[in-house]
């Protein structure tokens, strides 16, 4: 009888009987579910149907051959929960203890920022320990202020991406619109070239005309000429066969009338065409023609360096106020929020000269300044900086240094003539219009420079003027 009590009792439950896999006898690991209903270790049954023509159900045989068993998670889950309720170790599942002493977990260390056991408190002396639970909202505290950085990070490359696709559509714009105006301006050329190629060959054609009818008519005189000259040896000769009575007796007639003393038309030194005249150096003369057609700015504006608030005119030559703010990409050369330009070009060497148009302008900065000079900050505008420059402002002229240098001057120039030294490192200003001096600044222009133009906040452009181009032939 107590060995009856033993088997019973070794028996397993009821609900580890229903836990239990019909193929290992174990409980079950990932179980899979047949359309049959049963249940089986997801190894258990890829084992059992190895190497088997015909795939069937192990517990009812019901063909399962066109089947894919499917995950019984519900099952896998009880299976899981059971095991922990028995104290076994879950498979695939490590045991969360301390890894020095073996022991569970009963504290949180803030400072080391980890669980500890009991037996680890020597290791933490004097650092805030807390228990375990309040150590989860500590922990997702400090997670939750790097996740509103990240998200923070996250917004700023959106916007970064933004700014970038505005760039792009920029870009393009840009490049539409410098293809037309290049289109444009070779187009202007070729009807130029084409309005003067015609000129020259109907010119060619005119004088060919009038050789060819001067040659004609001496032509024709001749060919006249020739038949009056052949009627009249005809004629003589008809005489010289008549009756030699009347040969001698007409003599002095005939002798007289065969006279011709017309020469004939003179060969004119005109006579052909004055090719070298039309086609001799004809690019050269082309070329040397188009320099009315053309303009030469001594410096051309940096688009790409003007102030949101200024507007530039399509050949680059001038900037005013823009009446608003101008959808620009924020580009690292761009001023803003200073209302500047810069030449589009800078010069390491060399003398160079440019005249700008300030007209009535009632305030105005003009000069030349390092390529480092702040862009994207308001700055103080003087020598110590790399700026070397004039201007006008509240009625004043004034030598932008450190202080001020007031210009006493008797005119309001309309037009300042910049004159840029580079090996003498000196850049001067002047009154173009009558020529007079103002100001000249005597440095080391150790880096590049280039052409600045500040013309404030107003509708008057400031406009670099066209230089004279000459031709010196040597």
């Amino acid at each position: 009888m107590a060995d009856l009590d033993d088997d019973i009792s070794d028996r397993p439950s009821p609900l580890e009987e229903d836990l239990t896999c019909p193929i290992c006898k174990s409980i079950f690991q990932d179980p899979v579910l047949l359309s049959c209903t049963h249940s089986f270790c997801k190894e258990c049954l890829a084992q059992c149907w190895k190497n088997k023509s015909r795939k069937e159900c192990p517990v009812c045989r019901n063909n399962c051959d066109k089947e894919q068993p499917i995950p019984n998670r519900a099952l896998k889950d009880a299976c899981e929960s059971y095991q922990k309720e028995k104290g076994f170790r879950v498979p695939g599942v490590a045991r969360l203890v301390c890894g020095l002493h073996n022991r569970d977990f009963q504290l949180f260390c803030e400072k080391d920022e980890t669980p500890v056991c009991v037996e680890c408190l020597n290791l933490h002396h004097g650092h805030n320990l807390i228990p375990l639970d309040q150590g989860i909202p500590f922990c997702k505290g400090e997670l939750n202020t790097k996740i509103n950085i990240l998200e923070e990070r996250v917004d700023s490359f959106k916007r970064m991406k933004r700014r970038y696709q505005d760039t792009i559509a920029f870009v393009k714009s840009q490049s539409e619109t410098g293809e037309k105006q290049i289109r444009q301006e070779f187009e202007r050329i070729r009807e130029f070239l084409k309005k003067d190629e015609d000129a020259r060959i109907l010119a060619l054609k005119k004088e060919e005309e009038t050789k060819k009818q001067a040659l004609v008519e001496k032509v024709d005189f001749l060919d006249k000429s020739i038949t009056d000259l052949q009627e009249l040896i005809n004629n003589t000769r008809k005489e010289m066969g008549g009756e030699d009575l009347d040969f001698l007796l007409n003599f002095n007639k005939l002798k007289h009338s065969a006279q011709w003393t017309d020469e004939g038309p003179q060969r004119d030194p005109a006579e052909l065409i004055h090719v070298a005249k039309h086609t001799g150096a004809v690019g050269y003369k082309i070329w040397e023609k188009m320099l009315s057609h053309v303009q030469c700015l001594p410096v051309i504006m940096d688009p790409n360096t003007i102030s949101p608030w200024l507007t530039i005119s399509p050949d680059f030559s001038s900037v005013q106020e823009s009446k608003e703010r101008q959808a620009f990409p924020d580009n690292p050369e761009r001023f803003d929020p200073c209302v500047f330009a810069l030449g589009s070009e800078g010069f390491g060497a060399g003398r160079h000269r440019w005249d700008v148009h300030v007209g009535n302008n009632p305030k105005w900065i003009l000069g030349i300044c390092q390529e480092s000079v702040a862009r994207k900050r308001k700055f103080t505008v003087t020598t110590n900086k790399g700026v070397w420059t004039i201007g006008l402002s509240k009625g004043t002229y004034s030598g932008l240094t450190s202080p001020r240098t007031e210009l006493k001057l008797d005119r309001r120039p309309e037009v300042i003539r910049i004159k840029l030294n580079m090996d003498k490192g000196q850049v001067s200003f002047w009154d173009a219009t009558n020529g007079c001096h103002i100001l000249t600044y005597t440095d080391k222009f150790s880096n590049r420079v280039y052409p600045l133009f500040g013309p404030g906040l107003c509708s008057t452009p400031m406009k670099v003027l066209p230089a004279k181009v000459t031709i010196h032939l040597q």
